[in-house]
């Protein structure tokens, strides 16, 4: 291996190998309820155990081949949390973990450490495939590994041993090269957002996009949003026209709106069926921009008001409709929450 990059610093924090000033706080957080509920060790989590990790890295300045290192995150001089980085013996493959003392979650020091310790195992130690291992219900560390640019692999039931059962195993992973566009992808926002309509030519570029795994609950993926638009369900006795949009942004296919408007006087309101934005574009404010030009549409053809609906959930959309303008009906439609907004 290379010259170790250990002390890791990064804009808020140090990453490095643990000390024995550690233990308190390691054998603190690990018996901590709410840290280790979907973690993989055993409790109670006694201090010797913290001391025999401890001591397992005296001699090391670096993560290692063949084997398991854990690295210590620290704040201001003090450990807040700590990430595993287990490395094949040929260095191409590393596995990895992490763990955030509760009173320091967030404040995104987790993202932080371990996108700093991931790009070290992309560009200095040479690993081309980076992988983690969760409990299917650790849906906080799934977003996290999303935002490293992991995509979800694998969920094999009853796979893991885990506190004397055994534990569906959820798998997320990404190439060396799939981090780098990951790292480098577009985070300005564009200067221009248009609505164009899917067609022959476009439809298979678009049905490329994708969210997030995590996000597929609140959204359909693209192959069930053109599945629905083939065969639509009436709404309140009236035929359903599903109107079928790229969400386009300086030029490129970046995300997809789809609604069912109305068909003639009397029939139910124009109704926001399907709007998502593929993961690499998430966070550069396109979403809320494509929002506005269909409600200018909407407005423009004559519209009063238009719908959506929604399933509530940490990580739904809910926050984005309410801060644009949407107001709750009251509604339960199959278990989403109904919302309106006048135009």
């Amino acid at each position: 291996m290379p010259d170790t990059a250990y002390p890791l610093k990064t804009e808020r924090l140090v990453i490095r190998l643990p000390r024995a000033e550690d233990v308190d706080v390691l054998t603190s957080y690990r018996n901590d309820p709410e840290v280790s509920a979907l973690q993989d060790w055993e409790l109670p989590y006694p201090r010797e155990r913290a001391e025999q990790l401890v001591a397992s890295h005296e001699d090391r300045t670096d993560v290692i081949r063949g084997g398991g290192t854990q690295l210590a995150i620290t704040l201001d001089g003090r450990m807040i949390g700590d990430i595993y980085v287990g490395i094949d013996e040929p260095g191409g493959i590393a596995e990895i973990g992490f763990t955030l003392a509760r009173e320091h979650q967030g404040h995104g020091y987790a993202l932080e450490a371990v996108s700093a310790v991931v790009d070290d195992l992309v560009d200095r130690i040479g690993v081309h495939r980076i992988f983690a291992q969760l409990s299917k219900d650790n849906a906080a560390s799934a977003r996290l590994l999303e935002r490293l640019g992991m995509t979800f692999e694998s969920l094999t039931a009853r796979s893991y041993w885990w506190r004397g059962t055994y534990d569906d195993n959820l798998t997320y992973a990404m190439s060396a090269d799939e981090r780098r566009v990951w790292r480098d992808r577009p985070r300005n926002r564009p200067e221009q957002v248009r609505l164009v309509p899917i067609t022959h030519k476009n439809v298979w570029t678009y049905g490329k996009l994708r969210t997030h795994h995590s996000q597929q609950q609140f959204v359909a993926p693209m192959w069930q949003s053109y599945g629905d638009a083939l065969f639509p369900e009436p709404e309140q006795g009236h035929p359903v026209v599903p109107v079928l949009l790229g969400i386009e942004a300086d030029g490129e296919p970046v995300g997809f709106l789809m609604y069912a408007d109305a068909v003639n006087e009397g029939t139910p309101e124009p109704y926001l069926w399907r709007f998502l934005v593929d993961r690499l574009h998430q966070g550069r404010g396109i979403g809320g921009q494509a929002l506005r030009i269909w409600l200018d549409d909407m407005r423009a053809a004559g519209h009063q008001a238009v719908a959506v609906s929604w399933e509530p959930g940490h990580g739904g959309p809910e926050g984005f409709y309410l801060k644009n303008g949407f107001e709750p009906t009251g509604e339960i439609e199959d278990g989403e929450i109904v919302a309106r907004r006048v135009l």
